[in-house]
């Protein structure tokens, strides 16, 4: 397990270079590319600040269906019960406005006027570890003491291989998605069925998408016992019906929030090639003509020794403990 672990870190972390140039680039219809290196995430800040795209080399991983609710990433408060469905328009699809484009792309979601809370979105590209961090921040606006948790949800197409440390046997409800167990990971291979199906899991702060010689990679914060919102999970994977899309879930820690005060949640999104020399044994549908992935050759081997990794404005960089940065939620009047 541990083998493991270190060869998915070391992985990501190869990807990383010194000349990872970062950027914020404003395109048409209120959209924005953020970008670092090779890779390439594009908002929609006119329509729920929605990632919809992101790409490796111009290779999409993300669900492009034309569908409603279908596509791409948008994030939400949980737990679920308490709005249900559809989704809160204000989260999920109206307007941001953009607060800044410099060192990171920054939008002001409006305020819920069911549920009295403001989301607020920041992409920031970080060129030491080839990531884009995304920040969720949740508001309360009411003038009562709210408990909420953070919720991001990607949506992929239905294809390839997920996976993330857990044991399969705690994961609920039982038996509802083939999850095979691998040294303590737990694997699930895409497949379909009549009917819709999610299933509940606490993970270890991480998950894995891979699909068309592609990673993707989400580091989040690893929830302790009882941190998760009541009938939630750290992670959830739900596949829709069909051979449609498949939905990739983290949520962050249930907050108690007074009034004025906010929570902020962090997700690192990696994206990287599995072709080249150096395959990661044993984990099937990562490379295509292959069972296993494989990680890109004469790739530095890890960041600079010493470097701080954080965002301007004094934000803490940096792997603590052996970590990746900006993992936390922390909660701020």
């Amino acid at each position: 397990m541990k083998a493991l672990f270190s060869a998915i870190a070391t992985l990501v972390l190869s990807c990383a270079t010194l000349f990872a140039t970062p950027g914020i680039e404003p395109l048409e219809n209120s959209q924005y590319k953020v970008s670092i290196g090779d890779v390439a995430m594009i908002v929609d800040a006119a329509h729920g600040g929605k990632i919809l795209s992101f790409t490796y080399q111009g290779t999409e991983i993300i669900s492009q269906m034309e569908r409603v609710n279908a596509f791409g990433s948008t994030f939400w408060t949980s737990p679920q019960r308490e709005w249900n469905w559809p989704p809160v328009p204000e989260y999920d699809n109206l307007e941001y406005s953009v607060e800044d484009q410099s060192y990171s792309l920054k939008l002001k979601g409006q305020v819920s006027e069911r549920f009295k809370y403001r989301i607020n979105k920041e992409f920031y590209p970080d060129p030491v570890d080839n990531a884009i961090v995304v920040t969720y921040t949740i508001t309360n606006e009411s003038d009562q003491e709210r408990k909420v948790a953070p919720w991001e949800i990607t949506r992929v197409p239905n294809a390839g291989v997920v996976f993330f440390q857990a044991p399969v046997e705690a994961i609920t409800p039982a038996n509802l998605l083939p999850f095979r167990a691998m040294n303590g990971i737990a694997l699930y291979a895409a497949d379909s069925s009549e009917r819709n199906r999610k299933i509940n899991a606490d993970g270890k702060g991480w998950y894995v998408f891979a699909n068309e010689g592609l990673m993707l990679m989400k580091r989040f914060q690893d929830l302790e016992a009882g941190e998760e919102a009541p009938n939630e999970a750290e992670i959830q994977v739900y596949v829709n019906e069909g051979k449609t899309f498949m939905e990739l879930e983290c949520q962050g820690p249930y907050t108690t929030l007074k009034p004025g005060e906010s929570l902020h949640w962090s997700v690192r999104w990696y994206l990287m090639p599995m072709n080249g020399p150096g395959a990661m044994p044993g984990m099937p549908g990562m490379g295509p003509g292959s069972p296993g992935g494989q990680r890109p050759g004469g790739a530095p081997g890890g960041r600079p020794g010493g470097r701080p990794g954080g965002r301007p404005g004094g934000a803490p960089g940096g792997f603590p403990g052996g970590g990746f940065p900006g993992m936390g939620s922390s909660r701020q009047q």
